[in-house]
């Protein structure tokens, strides 16, 4: 009967390679200077606008500006005026519309004071070739102590003088995606 050598072996050389490894010793002070630093991502508009709806329906004519507003309890809570770092905000444009736009979006508090604007232009596109705009908007301190004051969000369109103003037959769409990432420090 033939015995098998080779799993000795193995198990040889992992006792000599236990016996012969490296240990550095662990200091668990560093523990102390983890931080924890927790990111949010949240929506805070999304619109999808037609031609249309920059037309005044009584006179068939181009409205100047349109604008809504969306109210935010949760930026002037006590958590985030207390651990807010840092937010950026990012909107996403993608203009359909033969159409240049200025977009105002006007952070203020209950008594219409302005805390925080963030301006955008967007350039012109067309159905076939729409243009695509990007723009981020870091805040950090002092700003951002101004920012967390915010109670609402107002979102103004402004179309700026033209020799081709929009019409009712217009094609396109102006859309709109926004986040804003909030950095908090515990």
């Amino acid at each position: 009967m033939k015995i098998l050598k080779f799993p000795y072996l193995h198990l040889l050389f992992l006792c000599f390679f236990i016996t012969t490894s490296c240990v550095s010793e662990v200091d668990f002070d560093q523990a102390e200077n983890i931080s924890p630093t927790p990111v949010l991502e949240a929506s805070l508009i999304v619109s999808n606008l037609e031609a249309s709806n920059f037309i005044d329906d009584t006179n068939q004519q181009e409205l100047l500006s349109i604008s809504d507003v969306v109210r935010l309890n949760f930026i002037n809570s006590d958590f985030f005026v207390d651990q807010l770092v840092k937010a950026n905000l990012t909107f996403q444009f993608t203009n359909s519309l033969n159409r240049d736009f200025n977009v105002d979006f006007i952070f203020v508090t209950d008594a219409n004071e302005q805390r925080y604007l963030a301006q955008v232009e967007v350039l012109a596109g067309s159905p076939d070739s729409p243009t695509f705009i990007e723009s981020n908007f870091l805040i950090e301190e002092p700003d951002l102590s101004l920012f967390v004051e915010s109670t609402r969000l107002i979102y103004e369109i402004t179309l700026p003088p033209t020799n081709t103003p929009i019409a009712p037959s217009t094609l396109g769409v102006l859309k709109l995606e926004s986040k804003s990432t909030f950095y908090f420090e515990f």
